[in-house]
């Protein structure tokens, strides 16, 4: 099965060494910059990038008939995961689940969804040859899939209560044809599942779809004007004229066949968010409590406590809930809180206090510089510099800028905040530690400012842009080879003995790190 990745701009181009995955199964390219295409003008353009680099002369239905194929979206701006934006969230590290066997230490959420996809794929009908995902969630099924009926598009659902599908799409059904789609709705209301629920079955959609060639034809044509790939939801518009009594009209659309079927012992976590990547981390460690599942005996002293990838110097104690440290050094002069977020931080001596909600991200720019980027927990990085309910670092931007002496207005790059330039880009780690202080709040520091108004400054976008990506890759195996040892020596309270060890070995001897005592 062929894998068809669209990815933020800057991490194209250096997937394959970052994640040393064959070109020859994944292919990846990126949406065109300044241009929205939905998620079915994105299914559209990524089938026609690939097409045409491999597509070795034949007609594209040609093409579209030799192989399966996974289309999986893993794009876009990551406003609300700004620690994960300029690598992708689909390859955002994820810790190893304690009551799991053969996992990698190095796995990521890319990693962990595949194998659910190749599943489906392979009990799926012949004529199926079309998947397209979502990156930014990890689906699991617990239970043995269900025969797969042969349709022109397949959906999977779960059985989820109204106040969460409320918010999602939905599958309507009738109770006599549980299968077959009546209509899909988009974030109905309570109100609206309430009465459903009389006559009707609904599942909530998790993003997971199986199209035949002639499906993806149909959508290609949804997709495309004079030529030109164009803006349209497989959501919101394809799906919604899916169906006996579709919401919307379109009879190409609507003359598909459509099977739904639920996701037996289905599970959906999001990763889309900063809160989502604890909370839903949170969920998976606690969905077995059953000790005999479990080989080691964690001495964490709150469960929402997340170390990876790091070197913590400091004693974290039950106050510091809700806390996720990768790829970073916190030296002992660090003094953490709750609600903190700690990325990319390079070995330092800082003295550095964060305050209940505050999140440090350090970008490596160019081969030297690194770019400064605290943030908040809650942070949505959407809104008008100038407007009283945009909030930064938790509060109200135009506030925090008015404490440092800077003119809202005046900050290059645009009047929204994820483009106006606010991250400095410092020299070396000394500077870097002095204006991240000064950004927290500690306003009265002799240099901060100073650093800040003459350093260049660049947006979330630009971050993402220009991270070297090599060197946030490269600081992140430095931080795993120290973590080896300590996990080894540490075996009855660490997971070492339960990961994939065939993989520990391969690390060890990379690394030329020591072998563990017997």
């Amino acid at each position: 099965m062929k894998k068809l990745l669209s990815l933020p701009p800057n991490l194209v181009g250096s997937f394959h060494d970052i994640t040393g995955l064959p070109r020859t199964e994944w292919f990846c390219t990126n949406d065109p910059v300044g241009r929205k295409l939905g998620s079915g003008g994105g299914s559209a353009w990524l089938l026609q990038a690939c097409y045409e680099a491999h597509g070795q002369g034949r007609t594209f239905d040609e093409w579209l008939a030799a192989d399966r194929r996974l289309l999986l979206h893993a794009g876009g701006q990551s406003r609300r995961l700004p620690s994960y934006a300029p690598s992708g969230k689909v390859l955002t590290p994820i810790p190893v689940f304690r009551w799991e066997r053969g996992q990698r230490l190095s796995q990521d959420l890319l990693s962990l969804q595949v194998p659910l996809y190749q599943y489906i794929m392979d009990q799926a009908p012949a004529s199926l040859r079309t998947m397209i995902v979502s990156g930014d969630v990890y689906i699991r099924a617990t239970q043995p899939l269900q025969p797969i009926p042969d349709a022109d598009v397949v959906c999977y659902g779960l059985w989820l209560g109204p106040e969460i599908a409320k918010d999602h799409g939905v599958f309507v059904s009738s109770h006599q044809s549980p299968t077959q789609l009546k209509c899909m709705l988009q974030k109905p209301s309570v109100q609206t599942l309430g009465q459903l629920q009389k006559e009707h079955f609904y599942l909530t959609d998790i993003g997971v779809w199986l199209l035949s060639d002639r499906a993806v034809k149909v959508l290609m044509r949804r997709s495309t004007e004079a030529g030109r790939v164009v803006n349209y939801d497989l959501y919101g518009e394809f799906g919604c004229c899916l169906g006996t009594e579709p919401t919307m009209d379109d009879p190409e659309v609507r003359a598909l066949s459509v099977a739904i079927l639920p996701l037996p012992g289905g599970e959906f976590y999001h990763f889309g968010t900063t809160h989502e990547i604890v909370s839903s981390m949170l969920a998976i460690q606690n969905r077995v409590n059953d000790q005999r599942e479990i080989m080691h005996h964690s001495l964490k002293p709150h469960p929402s406590m997340f170390l990876q990838n790091s070197e913590v110097e400091i004693k974290i104690n039950e106050r510091n809930r809700n806390l996720w440290i990768e790829n970073s050094h916190v030296a002992r002069g660090w003094t953490i809180a709750h609600d903190n977020v700690i990325t990319g931080v390079p070995h330092n001596d800082w003295t550095v206090s964060l305050a209940p909600g505050q999140c440090v991200d350090i970008v490596p720019i160019g081969s030297d510089r690194y770019a400064v980027r605290p943030y908040g927990y809650n942070d949505k990085f959407r809104g008008h510099v100038g407007d009283p309910s945009t909030e930064y670092l938790g509060h109200p931007f135009a506030r925090w800028a008015a404490e440092r002496g800077i003119d809202p207005q005046a900050i290059e790059g645009g009047a929204d905040l994820q483009s106006a330039r606010i991250f400095p880009v410092v020299a070396n780690v000394h500077d870097a530690g002095i204006v991240l202080r000064w950004m927290l709040g500690d306003t009265e520091l002799q240099g901060g400012s100073m650093l800040w108004h003459q350093s260049p400054r660049l947006s979330a976008d630009e971050l993402s842009a220009q991270a070297n990506l090599q060197r946030l890759a490269r600081q992140r195996q430095a931080y795993r080879v120290q973590n080896w040892s300590f996990l080894a020596r540490n075996y009855a309270h660490s997971v070492f003995y339960q990961i994939d060890l065939d993989d520990a070995a391969h690390e060890f001897a990379a690394n030329h790190i020591a072998e563990p005592s017997a």
